[in-house]
């Protein structure tokens, strides 16, 4: 965006410029719910944008399906509390690897362990196309004047990964800085409980108790001696026992930290505009 094109957008706000942005006092950064003069106020108070990307995936049965979309969310609208910036609406499409499950079908993702198609699993579209729409995505964010983009992935999938680091390098070989700073949501938090288990485990499942308690139900879980499907353990452990709010909000802190400080590193090396 040039300086004409800035100086067009402000003059749309002559009117209303004695009036208060955040009438209650309360700045909103999720962008779906800001009007056009608060994203100006912001984008020009800090350029930065975060882009949350996840899927609609099962996650055992005591998660939502919304787990990774929900996960890379929450974290970007901390981190973006923190450094400044606006957070979009997260992205539930995404990519899954293929196998051949015990059966011999050939599946895709948690379906694979679990030899069926597991309810819920509502998000797989093809790497090229998926590669294409986040490539997009970054350059249209651009286009509306951004200088740093935080892509974040809540899904774990290695070709999702793979796909927003590929375009994270591209953008920014094209662009000189680091323009586009990607990250794993999940990553930081990764470690910190014993026993954490991946996919609907212990750490996944105390993020989201982290950032939302009230879609946890623990009563859903597989009864004791009934095996998990497509996902890891979170029933309470014999020795570290159950999960609770506090382990969530300790895993969502750790990952807020790093994501926040990748970004402000971005901000930090940002050339002038």
């Amino acid at each position: 965006m040039n300086e004409i094109d800035r100086v067009a957008q402000d003059a749309l706000f002559a009117h209303s410029r004695e009036l208060p942005l955040w009438p209650d006092g309360v700045v909103e950064r999720r962008l779906e719910l800001l009007r056009p003069r608060q994203i100006v106020a912001l984008r020009n108070e800090c350029p930065v944008i975060y882009l949350p990307v996840g899927a609609l995936e099962w996650h055992e049965r005591h998660m939502p399906v919304g787990t990774d979309g929900m996960t890379a969310h929450g974290i970007s609208l901390r981190a973006a509390a923190m450094t400044g910036g606006v957070v979009y609406p997260p992205l539930f499409w995404g990519v899954d690897e293929f196998g051949i499950s015990k059966s011999g079908e050939i599946r895709s993702g948690m379906d694979i362990p679990a030899d069926m198609p597991l309810p819920g699993s509502i998000f797989r579209i093809g790497h090229d196309t998926y590669g294409q729409l986040i490539s997009d995505a970054v350059a249209e964010v651009f286009r509306a004047g951004y200088r740093v983009v935080a892509l974040v992935t809540g899904h774990g999938a290695k070709g999702q990964t793979h796909t927003i680091y590929k375009v994270a390098r591209a953008r920014n070989a094209a662009a000189g800085y680091r323009a586009v700073v990607p990250m794993e949501a999940y990553a930081p938090a990764m470690g910190i409980l014993p026993d954490g288990g991946g996919h609907a485990g212990r750490s996944e499942t105390a993020l989201i108790l982290g950032l939302h308690p009230e879609l946890v139900d623990f009563r859903e879980s597989p009864p004791p001696g009934e095996p998990v499907l497509g996902g890891s353990d979170a029933r309470p452990h014999p020795v570290h026992g159950p999960l609770t709010i506090t382990d969530g909000t300790r895993l969502v802190q750790a990952a807020v930290d790093g994501l926040v400080a990748r970004v402000r590193d971005a901000i930090d090396a940002m050339p002038p505009a």
